[in-house]
């Protein structure tokens, strides 16, 4: 079994050590001219794979439960700290100095070293030792999940506020990339820390696994740059806070001709039941109504809808529920093709978070 574990963690090591020199000396050709704008953070995701390099003492004491605490512990509060570091300079462009860097990163150095003191007998591997650091590292990695949970919800509400504010359907948002990904530091802390929990040689097994198969990703994802550049969704992101702070502090409109544009929308809408094409964007509204985009941003950011997105879909629940009420026989899944909606699951979830029930269960109500 010693073997085995010592033949994972070592492939563990050698694929992050290839992930450090690609990450830091490589730069794809497509990219080569704009690489510093597009990637800003990229030396830093270099030193996070270079940092993995604190399993070395874990490889070279393998079975022993000193060394299994200690590389568990340091992993999870070492990737929740510089993973937090890593989210500001990419998606805000807000880069730690050298100086700031360290003192943030000083309480993670100084818990490491603590750990790594009964690895080469410095001092005892008891118990009580043990429960003190655990209480330790557990709310280090705690402070440093709150602060990326915290960057989690504002990339979250941002990303979902330029999508809303032009798209009526989830499968048309462009910025689906960045929602798969939102949660992935925040589920890699969590598999760490369960990992830390169970302390156990398999766990480590499994989880050093589950990162060799995400760092060979990593390499093929870096050597073949098919996706958008990060600048897009930067660029989207810096527009959406500076437009949020420009409407709290002003409009653009007054709350008359605010109002008559309102109408005019509305009465277009359920005149024409525009809301019924399955991908109906804001650019389309503006067309069909012939007046200014940002205009029709700034009304429905007034109203109670707040986004196109959510106007177009209480419209469109409404209309289903129509069409349930005249036909309770119909399949949800023709229900939702009728209302506009793109698929039934969509249907549901929405409907069932503006009416506080499922389709089916609308249908029994009524």
């Amino acid at each position: 079994m010693k073997m085995v574990l010592f033949a994972v963690n070592f492939a563990f090591i050698i694929t992050n050590l290839y992930g450090w020199l690609l990450k830091r000396f490589y730069v794809p050709a497509p990219l080569k001219e704009k690489f510093d704008e597009l990637y800003p953070a990229h030396r830093q995701v270099a030193a996070l794979y270079l940092l993995q390099l604190f399993e070395v003492p874990y490889l070279i004491n393998i079975g022993d439960p000193a060394a299994l605490f200690y590389v568990n512990g340091t992993a999870v509060m070492f990737f929740a700290a510089y993973t937090y570091v890593i989210v500001k300079g990419y998606f805000f462009l807000d880069l730690f100095s050298v100086k700031r860097l360290f003192m943030f990163m000083l309480p993670v150095i100084l818990c490491w070293l603590a750990l790594l003191l009964p690895v080469f007998g410095v001092v005892e591997f008891t118990e009580i030792y043990k429960t003190v650091m655990f209480c330790i590292v557990s709310l280090l990695s705690a402070s440093y999940i709150f602060f990326l949970l915290h960057f989690r919800n504002r990339i979250h509400r941002i990303i979902m506020r330029i999508d809303e504010d032009e798209y009526s359907n989830d499968e048309d948002f462009p910025l689906q990339f960045a929602k798969r990904v939102e949660w992935l530091p925040l589920s890699v802390c969590t598999l760490m820390y369960v990992c830390f929990l169970i302390d156990h040689p398999t766990a480590k097994l499994i989880r050093d696994a589950i990162f060799i198969v995400t760092n060979v990703w990593f390499v093929y994802y870096t050597l073949n740059p098919h996706r958008s550049t990060r600048l897009d969704l930067t660029k989207a992101m810096e527009e959406e806070e500076s437009e949020q702070e420009e409407k709290a502090q002003h409009y653009r409109l007054t709350e008359k001709k605010c109002k008559d544009i309102e109408t005019k929308m509305m009465g277009k809408l359920e005149e024409e039941k525009l809301y019924l094409a399955e991908h109906f964007t804001m650019s389309d509204l503006a067309k069909q109504m012939g007046v200014n985009k940002n205009y029709l941003t700034e009304v429905i950011s007034r109203s109670d809808y707040e986004t196109f997105y959510n106007l177009i879909n209480n419209l469109r629940v409404e209309y289903a529920c129509v069409v349930i009420a005249n036909n309770p026989q119909m399949k949800m899944e023709q229900v939702a093709m009728e209302s506009g909606f793109s698929s039934g699951s969509a249907f549901a979830q929405i409907f069932k978070r503006i009416k506080g029930v499922s389709p089916k269960d609308f249908v029994h109500a009524e």
